[in-house]
């Protein structure tokens, strides 16, 4: 996906948390194993806010409602989730920890990328260390999913 500047990297953020979030909603309601659901939780917080974070920005650098509708249809296949749950449950993210942190690290791994390329594209210095700031909390995530992921493939 190309974007060229940083109102269409606000609103592919936008959109892109928004399916994270919905994603993660419906496998709330399909994951039966009371640690899952609780690592579903921990996740869907920070996708919150980072919605948040995305929307206030995006208040400010406004586009027009044709070109955003356009873009969003554009990234639908190309976007993170793309497998939505039932990736989800074809990786065992919804029947295990195990599974669950190691697509969230998976997921988090292509947001950094994802938001990496966002912040070299804005002219916006405020914009682009908004997007780096994203970038380093969801390493940090990163980092800490992966540590998670690699203690109990030793266990």
């Amino acid at each position: 996906m190309v974007v060229r500047n940083e109102s269409q990297a606000l609103c592919v953020a936008v959109e892109m948390e928004r399916r994270a979030i919905r994603v993660y909603e419906r496998a709330l309601m399909l994951a039966d194993d009371p640690r899952v659901q609780e690592g579903i939780r921990d996740i869907l917080m920070d996708e919150k806010a980072h919605l948040q974070r995305f929307s206030e920005m995006k208040s400010s650098h406004q586009m027009d409602a044709a070109e955003e509708q356009m873009l969003i249809a554009s990234m639908a296949a190309e976007v993170l989730f793309t497998g939505g749950v039932m990736e989800m449950k074809r990786e065992k993210a919804l029947t295990t920890l195990l599974g669950l942190y190691r697509y969230a690290a998976e997921s988090e791994a292509g947001a950094v990328r994802t938001y990496t390329e966002f912040a070299e594209k804005c002219g916006d210095p405020d914009v682009r260390e908004t997007f780096l700031s994203i970038v380093r909390e969801e390493s940090a995530h990163l980092s800490a999913l992966r540590a998670r992921v690699a203690l109990m493939e030793a266990q």
